[in-house]
Parts: structure tokens; sequence; C-alpha cells
């Protein structure tokens, strides 16, 4: 066995907490060390072991399963014996834990990408990641904005030991089409959901459910409630205009008629620091989120047990599930495939795309995108649900898990029910005819809630509430920021400039768009420049 010693500083600790402080101060070009999110690093030199970081760390929450061959819950972890290290994460991969491989063979692994670059991590941008990322929003796989670095894949065998690396996620088997009848699926689902809750009750700390107007977290709150352990108190946020802010509005009728407290949380941030700061907070893997930054704030350090409806939309009432779209999967013609995602936000990602140049320049290329794309969706045709199948395994993982994993912080548990193994495999199993309606989920919690059915689900019809301050405000504090700045050598700096100018000469009264993945970009930029 070769002989061990440690390289720059070596800590260990039993399952720490991940502590990532929020800031609300921007500086373009911080340096900053992010947050002391915790990473460990190990290579070989000759016969010695050189490590650095914690030895062990752990990450979310693990419960029984059923099958006991695979762990239930959202949890990554990683452990160093002192010769091999083990990293193990949740089923699907939703805990973001992220690595990267040393030149040397070593290799280094955290959730945090800002501290792998600190430790070393290759800063060559995935153009062809970047690609997919522009248009969909989220990225695909394991990519991230870097070549080197990877996300851990789902249910991953990740060893490393002598320099040999062994790192490969197993997926969940391609499940047989469940022929129920719509009654029959309804009570499944009822039961399953029933059985999932159960196994992730409130311990006798203080718990919270973040409630939206939607069906996921109601469908929660409503179990907690016909059980008898209803939360502490339930949370919803307010958005930035020109979001009409439904979901606060249905959220507080509900708590009102259940008899529970419901915070409404206002944004405490401008919408420019908001971007900047939830980037870091998640990655640079979403452009989302920024919202929940008000929640977070309110949940983080306050609780100990918090509910997430993560997966239920998609595998029972999801948006993305439409007559077009299922045929389209069903075609198999994986280009047309990619070509219809892409479409979903061709309008929206022409303006971020129109900015790009240097090295960034060959994400431009829509070709380069789909040949990304059409990897990843040839994984999922076989899926009785296909569209929904692709959607679970990239969107809601890569991206929708952030907010809960990456962004609530110094809590026990985000429990995350419909990720329950046996419920997950039903739902999946389920004939597009049962979704298609989109009614399905609708009348499931009708069924199991008849006393609650008559209050409505935001629809999100109101009109849009007026963003002209807001608008007028963010291009004040990007103008602020990059008036000062170095030219960007990955994004044109005329255009967005020139729209910034205008806005700040016209006292606010002409308010250009510009786009805020500008924010994005440039911090990308910054981190190249480390």
């Amino acid at each position: 066995m070769p002989n061990s010693r440690p390289f720059l500083s070596s800590e260990s600790s039993k399952c720490p907490a991940l502590t990532m402080p929020i800031n609300t101060d921007i500086d373009a070009d911080a340096d900053e060390h992010s947050g002391g999110a915790p990473y460990f690093l190990v290579r070989q030199v000759d016969e010695i072991l050189e490590t650095s970081g914690r030895a062990e760390a752990c990450f979310g929450h693990e419960l029984p399963s059923d099958n006991h061959d695979v762990v239930d819950g959202v949890f990554a972890r990683w452990l160093w014996d002192g010769r091999r290290l083990v990293v193990r994460n949740d089923r699907y991969g939703c805990y973001p834990l992220f690595w990267f491989r040393l030149q040397d063979g070593g290799v280094c692994v955290s959730p945090s990408i800002e501290v792998l670059i600190e430790q070393g991590a290759p800063r060559d941008l995935d153009t062809e990641s970047l690609a997919v990322f522009f248009r969909l929003g989220y990225f695909v796989g394991d990519d991230t904005p870097f070549r080197a670095i990877k996300s851990v894949p789902p249910h991953a065998v990740f060893e490393w030991e002598n320099n040999r690396l062994q790192c490969r996620g197993r997926y969940p088997a391609t499940p047989v089409v469940v022929h129920h009848s719509r009654d029959e699926a309804i009570d499944t689902y009822i039961d399953l959901f029933s059985r999932s809750m159960a196994k992730r009750t409130p311990g006798t700390g203080r718990c919270v459910v973040p409630l939206s107007g939607g069906r996921d977290s109601r469908h929660i709150l409503l179990e907690l409630h016909r059980t008898g352990r209803p939360p502490d108190v339930c949370v919803s946020a307010l958005d930035h205009p020109p979001d009409p802010n439904e979901d606060p509005a249905i959220a507080a009728q509900l708590c009102k008629a259940l008899q529970l407290d419901c915070t409404i949380v206002p944004q405490q941030l401008p919408v420019f620091s908001a971007e900047w700061q939830k980037n870091r907070e998640t990655n640079f893997c979403t452009p989302m989120h920024s919202w929940y930054l008000a929640l977070s704030t309110f949940v983080n350090g306050r609780f100990d047990y918090a509910y997430d409806g993560i997966g239920g939309d998609v595998l029972s009432q999801s948006k993305s599930l439409n007559p077009d779209m299922d045929a389209v999967f069903r075609s198999s013609d994986v280009r047309a495939i990619c070509s219809a995602l892409i479409s979903r936000q061709k309008t929206s990602a022409s303006v971020t795309l129109s900015l790009l140049k240097g090295e960034l320049a060959a994400a431009r290329d829509e070709g380069l995108a789909i040949t990304r794309l059409a990897t990843e969706v040839e994984k999922h045709l076989d899926h009785p649900n296909p569209v929904g199948s692709f959607m679970f395994w990239n969107r809601t993982r890569r991206s929708i898990a952030l907010a809960p994993y990456n962004m609530i912080r110094g809590i026990s548990c985000v429990y995350a029910p419909f990720l329950d193994h046996e419920l997950f495999d039903y739902l999946s199993s389920l004939p597009v005819s049962l979704l298609m309606d989109h009614k399905f989920h609708d009348q499931t919690i009708a069924r199991a809630y008849p006393s609650f059915s008559d209050i409505p689900y935001a629809r999100n019809s109101a009109p849009m509430a007026s963003n002209n301050a807001q608008q007028a405000r963010f291009l004040a504090q990007a103008a602020g920021i990059f008036a000062l700045k170095r030219p960007s050598r990955i994004m044109k700096n005329m255009v967005p400039r020139a729209r910034m100018l205008a806005s700040v000469c016209s006292f606010g009264r002409v308010n250009p768009w510009v786009p805020k993945s500008i924010i994005y970009i440039d911090q990308i930029e910054s981190m190249l420049r480390r």
C-alpha cells in the first residue's frame, strides 16, 4: 500500500452540514472562496498518496427502501479510508455533487463547482453543453459549463484507488406499462403517496412546507393535515414583476381552510443581485430560481424538516406532455425530437445566443446543440412516457433539484415524497393516455381530500404586473458593473452596454431589454480569468 501524507490541509467530520452564507454585495471580479463548501482531493505521486479537504462528508437524507439494494432518500456522500475514495448518491442523482479528474490521475469531488475551480479544475468551457443549456435552460446528462467538470451520475458507482477511477451511473430499468383503469390508477396513487409520506414524517423539530398554488406541495400539505402532522408553518414567496403572483394568494387560501399559519415573504434583493447570487448557489447550472432566494432565506437555519414536491408534476401532470411532443418522441426521429425541444425556448434563447463570441461563439451553432442533445434523447425512446422520462432525468434532476438541494441549507431533511422508489416506479409505468388530459393529479387530490376540492389552483391567467421600475433598476445596476469592466472575451460588448447607457441617460424612462444571461456569461468569464 502506498504511503499516505496530507496535501495542503486535511480535516474530517461525520456528515458535516453544507453551509454557504448569503452575500448581497456584488463584486464583479470577486475571487472569494465559495462559502467554505467542502471538498476532497486525492492524488498519487510515485508511491505517495497526497490528500486535502474532508475525508468524509454526507449531505441530504437517506431512508430505508423496500428494495434493500437501493437506499431511498435524496443524498450524496463520500468516504476516504486511507487508500480508496468511494462516492455514493441517491437513485436519481438529485443531490448535486461534482467532480473532475486531475492530469496526474487524481480526482477531486465537491458540491461546489467554484471550489473545484479553486482546486485546479481545467477551465475550458464545454461549448457543446452550453449550446444545449442556452437553448433549453438546463444541462443534460452530467454536463456542466466546464468540459472537465461533471455531475456525479445517478446511483453512481464511483470509486478511486491507485490512480484508477471507476465512474458510471445506474438508471432504473425501463418500466413495463401498467394497464390500470383510471380509477384503479388514482386509488393506487393515493395509497402509494400516503405510504411514501408515512416514511417521511417530521420528527420533534420544527417543520416547514414551502407552498405554491400548484398540485405537488398541496398534495404534501393535505396528507400531513390528514395524518395529524401539520407543519409549524407554510411559506410562499412573492416573485418579482411581471409575475402576477397568484401562487401566494392561493397558498394563503388553502392554509386558511386548514387553519394553518402561512407566511408570505417578499423579494429582498433586486433582480440583478438575485440573479448574481442565484447563479452561484446553483453552481451555474440553471437560469431559474432567483425568486427562490426569498423563500430559502426565510427557511434556512430556522427549521429541522422541510418538504419539496420535486417530481410530482413531471410524473403525474406535466405541462411538457402534449400530443405533439408525445408524437414526435414516439416517431424515434431523434433530430426532429431535438428540434422540437429547442423550438420551445427559441425566442428567448435567440437574444442570448446573439451575444456570444470568442470561445463561446461555437455555441451559437444549433447543429452542435442537436449533436449533444441527441445522445441524451436516445436514452428515453423506449420509455412508456418518453417525454416525461427525458424531462425528469434532465430538467428535473439537473435544474429543478437545485432549489431544494442547493439553496435550502442547514436543515436535517428536505423530504421529496414523489421520489419514493415505489411511487416513482408506479407513476413511471402509467400509459400516457392517463396523463394527457392534465387532470390525473387534480382528480387524485380531489378524491383523497374531498373537503378541500373546491380550492382552486393557480392558473397564471392574471394580468402581468408592470416591471418598468424593476427593469430600470436592473439596467442601472448592470451599467454600474459593466461600464467599468474590461471588454469581454466571450460576450459582445457594444449592444448590451449601449442599452444600459440609454436607460441611465434617460433616467429610467427608456428601458431597452437586456437579458439576465449577461450576468451568467460574465460570471463564467470571471472564473476563466482566475
